[in-house]
């Protein structure tokens, strides 16, 4: 008889989720989320224009491929489309990466320029992917601005700005940085990269040099604490992870970067 009350109960439980499913206007649902693809899509083009008018992008097709090499293995061993993602390296001492809407990934030659492998690198684009795959880029936009003056078009400037110096909460960091672990890990690349590069970042944070990438976002020492709990909980053998370029395409790389900017001099 228990039995029988328990499998009658049941049954009512999911009668009322269905009714209470079939009131929920699903095409409304999905307009808005087509609609926001959509915002997403023109506010990339937008920005990303604008960005190009902030900052010279480097043109160099080796420079370029060079960079593909490492960026497309960590999207394709973490099963994430290439389809929409584009990287850019653009012209700028600061050392800065930051997403932009629609999954476009800007470098800067300072960042290149400050790393010392393409391990590092990978790490630093590692965490701009999982923002990209979190949409914390258009939410933190859409907290930030609102999602009708973001449809309406205007104060584009002002979104440009706020995307190029990101300060993304404290648990959308986090998120990102406990993400970019996993993507790391899958991609065979050491995830202990990411908290050297919290290393490298510590000590510059006392120098005068500007480390832009550090100032937007939350101090290294306390990321380094849960991304050394993140990795200790993977368990990683390092017998296992591979260069994600060798050192001496690495010094090729960036000797090729110092090149093309003194070419554009």
């Amino acid at each position: 008889m228990k039995i029988l009350g328990k499998f009658l109960l049941l049954l009512g439980g999911i009668a009322v989720c269905y009714l209470l499913l079939l009131q929920v206007n699903w095409t409304t649902i999905f307009q808005v989320k087509e609609n926001r693809d959509r915002l997403e899509e023109r506010l990339g083009k937008v920005v990303l224009e604008q960005v190009k008018d902030m900052y010279d992008v480097i043109e160099d097709e080796d420079v370029n491929s060079t960079l593909d090499s490492i960026f497309i293995p960590l999207l394709k061993d973490n099963y994430i489309s290439t389809k929409n993602y584009d990287l850019f390296l653009v012209k700028s001492v600061e050392v800065n990466a930051f997403a932009l809407p629609d999954d476009k990934i800007i470098v800067t030659t300072g960042l290149i320029n400050f790393l010392d492998s393409a391990d590092y690198l990978s790490a630093v684009l590692a965490h701009e992917v999982a923002h990209c795959e979190k949409n914390h880029v258009m939410k933190s936009l859409i907290t930030n601005f609102g999602l009708d003056l973001l449809l309406s078009g205007s104060g584009t400037g002002e979104v440009t700005n706020f995307v190029t110096g990101q300060a993304f909460s404290r648990k959308l960091e986090k998120e990102a940085d406990e993400m970019a672990v996993e993507y790391l890990d899958a991609a065979r690349i050491n995830p202990t990269s990411i908290s050297k590069v919290m290393d490298m970042f510590d000590v510059y944070l006392s120098s005068d040099d500007d480390v832009s990438w550090i100032s937007s976002h939350p101090v290294p020492s306390d990321r380094k604490k849960y991304l050394s709990q993140k990795i200790d909980r993977l368990k990683t053998n390092p017998k296992m992870y591979k260069e994600a370029l060798s050192s001496e395409s690495w010094k090729s790389l960036k000797d090729r970067v110092s090149s093309s900017l003194d070419n554009e001099s």
